[in-house]
């Protein structure tokens, strides 16, 4: 039977419910893509709401497992910080570079596990400077997070505001908002529609860049875009 719009979003919702929210953000994504090749602007947005949950539910989970906020002690087996890592959340720092985030979170995706991945470069005592995925010029710089939590692994949960998982979740946040200002596309163009997803294909998650999405599919829908 062949993926139509309505069975992959019946299985994304189905996904969903269970609780497996990386398939459903997987479904979803591939939804999207049909949309927009049938110019289907107001199924576009529609689609945009799971999505948005699903990866909203993920960073949660995410976010409960294990936290490593840099990598100045790994080698070049970059892939290793993955290995019986079920869930978390990681900022790529030197030695490893950028395409090496890139990598990660690719693999990350396959693997259907809830995993973020952040890359900051470069680094000083005071401050660090999160970057977008290889593709993407958006920055956001943040303080450094405490020496104690730099380089090692330490437990998820972000209930409070002193935990590296909420200094993780900060800077998720801040990279996710110098990616929005830098959206300059008129509203109302698919232009607009492709800024955003690349937007958000380099920062992952971010509840406002989804909704300007969905607010862009919206218009794009009443302006006829093609």
């Amino acid at each position: 039977m062949p993926n139509t719009l309505d069975t992959l979003m019946e299985s994304a919702s189905q996904a969903l419910a269970d609780g497996d929210y990386p398939q459903c953000e997987a479904l979803c994504v591939q939804a999207l893509a049909q949309a927009r090749s049938a110019l289907d602007w107001a199924e576009y947005a529609r689609i945009v709401l799971p999505l948005q949950e699903s990866r909203r539910l993920k960073r949660q989970a995410a976010l409960e497992g294990r936290i490593r906020l840099g990598t100045a002690d790994c080698d070049a087996n970059a892939a290793s910080l993955l290995d019986g890592l079920d869930a978390g959340c990681l900022v790529i720092t030197d030695p490893l570079s950028a395409e090496d985030a890139q990598q990660l979170a690719q693999t990350a995706d396959t693997s259907r596990k809830p995993i973020g991945i952040l890359y900051a470069d470069p680094m000083t005592d005071t401050a660090w400077t999160l970057r977008g995925l290889p593709g993407a010029d958006y920055a956001a710089q943040c303080s450094a997070p405490p020496s104690a939590w730099q380089s090692r692994w330490t437990p998820g949960g972000s209930d409070t505001t002193s935990t590296p998982a909420h200094w993780w979740m900060q800077a998720s946040e801040a990279l996710g908002n110098a990616a929005l200002a830098s959206i300059d596309a008129e509203l109302g163009t698919v232009e607009r529609v492709a800024e955003l997803e690349a937007a958000l294909s380099a920062v992952g998650d971010h509840e406002l860049l989804h909704q300007a999405l969905a607010d862009a599919a919206r218009a794009a829908q009443h302006g006829g875009a093609r």
